[in-house]
């Protein structure tokens, strides 16, 4: 699976967990991140959710995209 697949397959949103398991770190780290500001996150009715760009800048990951 191409980095391109990986991330279309993806949901638009990410819920924290998600995001905890797709980085194989733990939810309160996310959190931080998030917190102190390196990931960005929106609030929704349901709670954080992290859009799957902001995801891919922060592995570092988006001008692979491009590419």
């Amino acid at each position: 699976m191409t980095l391109s697949d990986q991330f279309h397959s993806l949901p638009m949103l990410l819920k924290v967990s998600q995001v905890a398991d797709f980085t194989g770190t733990h939810e309160r780290t996310v959190r931080r991140w998030i917190r102190d500001g390196r990931l960005g996150a929106v609030e929704h009715p349901s709670g954080l959710r992290v859009p799957r760009r902001s995801l891919w800048r922060f592995l570092g990951l988006d001008m692979a995209l491009s590419a």
